[in-house]
């Protein structure tokens, strides 16, 4: 039987179905090609191990937000996608640890609403935020600009619950971190594209809601915010987000301050008196707002998206290289970690001047400067590898691979090397 015909007997018509039937226009994918939407645990499981009894090479996903990731919209050589957005509840949350346990499925903004009735959330900062499930978040490892305060996803995951290449389902971590010996599933998992397991459960380290925020925003010359962004790395100041943005009309430094009054007026006073230092103007801008509206601008679905990574004392120079460029552009780094997002117009068209060679020349950048540049988002068309990888590890992400799945059965070839 196929595939479809397999999961239409084991869970019915209402949870399968073909990939042509969602009209996801982002794709190239076959048309028979079957997407399997679980409602337990006990069914993610059953599905896994009908594919590895068949054979059958899985994708997993939530909602798809960031399933181009990596791959230009190609969905090849697959058999069966499998969507864990039905597997959508908060299992538990224990308030006074701060801590809960979610299944893969739910909604990042539907988990924020409900943690924030006991005045908590969970720290990160999503692109696709309305959209967007926990499991897809963590698999990605795609966190935002709140990394400057609170750390990667990575960082905040202290267990997960997933269903291995052959349906048995495995725990690691809880409530608690604790050491032991052998793999940190935690951080194997997250940021591993599903190329090890499938998520079913996480449980996440929360934090209290702050009773102010804001944000300021400094501009001028290039020069001067490269001299304040090295200011605020320096002398101890506190923001939960302080990124680089550039963009066509130049560079900006924004930082955003929240805790209690006092505090978040202290920290602005510091952050006001450096940009007063190198000659740059400050403004107050809407917090919540400035935000998101960046979030949705590096969204685009036609922009070509990249992740980039380098020394944080590059970070201006990088978005220097951009300003010449014939279409518009928008670029986030964050100021600590130099790690940040950059995002190309295409203004709809799959043409665009030059694009291999300005990846190249921004990918050279960051490998000069100790980094990385990988091509989240692009046109079918660009022919280049995704990942740009050249460090020495890859032989050691194979071998782990061949241990979580040995016949190459999950989210086969969308990782970095073709893992």
């Amino acid at each position: 039987m196929s595939p479809v015909t397999t999961f239409q007997s084991l869970l019915g018509t209402d949870q399968v179905t073909t990939w042509s039937s969602l009209d996801d226009i982002r794709f190239k994918a076959a048309d028979q090609l079957a997407i399997v939407f679980p409602q337990s645990i006990e069914q993610l499981s059953a599905v896994v191990r009908t594919c590895y009894e068949q054979r059958w090479r899985m994708l997993s996903c939530g909602q798809r937000t960031k399933l181009h990731w990596g791959c230009h919209h190609q969905l090849n050589n697959l058999d069966v996608v499998i969507s864990t957005a039905r597997l959508n509840g908060l299992v538990d949350h224990w308030v006074d640890d701060f801590t809960t346990r979610v299944e893969a499925g739910i909604g990042y903004a539907d988990l924020q609403t409900q943690l924030a009735r006991q005045g908590q959330f969970w720290p990160v900062d999503p692109l696709y935020a309305q959209q967007a499930t926990v499991g897809g978040i963590v698999a990605t490892g795609e966190g935002g600009s709140l990394r400057q305060r609170y750390g990667s996803v990575r960082d905040t995951v202290i267990g997960v619950q997933f269903v291995r290449y052959d349906g048995e389902v495995v725990k690691a971590g809880g409530r608690v971190v604790k050491n032991v010996a052998g793999y940190d599933l935690m951080k194997l998992l997250t940021g591993a594209y599903g190329t090890l397991g499938i998520l079913s459960q996480v449980t996440l380290r929360l934090y209290p809601m702050a009773a102010q925020s804001q944000t300021m925003v400094l501009s001028g010359d290039a020069k001067a915010i490269g001299k304040a962004a090295l200011q605020t790395r320096l002398q101890g100041i506190t923001p939960v987000a302080m990124d680089v943005i550039g963009a066509g009309n130049g560079l900006r430094l924004a930082g955003r301050f929240q805790g209690i009054a006092a505090g978040v007026e202290e920290q602005v006073a510091r952050f006001q008196a450096i940009a007063q230092g190198v000659g740059l103007t400050s403004e107050s801008v809407e917090d919540s707002s400035f935000w998101s509206s960046l979030a949705l601008q590096l969204a685009s679905p036609t922009a070509v998206l990249c992740k980039v990574g380098l020394l944080p004392t590059q970070l201006v120079p990088l978005l220097q290289q951009l300003e010449n460029l014939p279409l518009g552009w928008l670029g986030r780094l964050h100021n600590a970690s130099g790690l940040g997002l950059i995002a190309l117009a295409t203004n709809g068209s799959d043409h665009y001047p030059d694009l291999a060679d300005t990846i190249a020349r921004l990918r050279s950048h960051c490998v000069t400067h100790k980094g990385y540049l990988t091509i989240l988002q692009a046109p079918p068309t660009l022919a280049m590898d995704p990942w740009g990888y050249t460090d020495n590890a890859l032989d050691t992400m194979k071998a782990v691979k061949e241990k979580f799945d040995p016949h190459g059965l999950l989210n086969p070839g969308r990782f970095v090397g073709g893992i």
